[in-house]
């Protein structure tokens, strides 16, 4: 058999293509420390986010759709990570009802009030950490940080964290908690990864102040019965 002469120069030329090897990837890896006030301890290194932003180019990263639930008049859980685009859907828990909302610029949102089993979502379009409340319920505080990347991890209790399959080069580190300033620092990531990036946070300084409702108002327990 003969073949037609254009698909055998197609042939030699798919031949000839050589796929560019991908980028070395591995772990960068650390531990956070928090500076606090005279006498007191860290017990939320858990609620630390750190991410790697790529310099250059931007990052490629996929939107999903995760849960945060209502527990026991609280979120759970209190910090939820996303990427840019995803949506967050709020899952009523609890025997009695709750009005999620967010007041954050470029995050505004008000779910309405909703009863147990109910799930209601709302879609955040750009990236930054957005405090997340109840109407009903003036403790409940929650806080969703939104990155442009892929590559971001929570501390552990222990505040010890790990980004696995970071390609080698050169990325802008950055740690967020609500009680302290964010850090940044640049770090440049070989083949075989990056350990033992420590990182310190102060805390010193944070104060807590009692958040507003949706109107901008002072809580009320007037005509609240659970």
């Amino acid at each position: 058999m003969r073949l037609h002469m254009g698909r055998v120069y197609g042939l030699l030329a798919a031949a000839l293509i050589v796929t560019p090897p991908l980028a070395a990837q591995g772990a960068v890896s650390g531990r956070v420390a928090m500076q606090e006030k005279p006498g007191e301890t860290t017990k939320d290194f858990d609620a630390t986010v750190v991410y790697l932003m790529p310099k250059g180019a931007p990052g490629r990263f996929a939107e999903t759709k995760t849960q945060m639930a209502m527990n026991g008049r609280q979120f759970a859980p209190r910090v939820r990570v996303i990427t840019t685009g995803s949506t967050v859907e709020y899952v009523n828990q609890d025997p009695f009802s709750h009005n999620i909302f967010s007041t954050a610029p470029g995050a505004a949102f008000d779910l309405g009030t909703y009863g147990s089993g109910v799930a209601k979502s709302t879609l955040f379009k750009k990236a930054g950490a957005y405090p997340v409340y109840c109407n009903i319920h003036a403790q409940m505080t929650a806080f969703v940080v939104v990155v442009s990347t892929s590559h971001y991890t929570q501390a552990g209790a222990d505040a010890r964290w790990k980004i696995a399959n970071v390609p080698a080069g050169k990325w802008e580190l950055h740690v967020w908690h609500e009680r302290a300033p964010e850090v940044t620092q640049d770090v440049e990531v070989p083949a075989a990864g990056l350990p033992n990036v420590d990182i310190t946070l102060d805390a010193r300084g944070f104060k807590q102040v009692a958040h507003k409702d949706k109107m901008g108002k002072d809580y009320t327990a007037t005509g609240i019965r659970y």
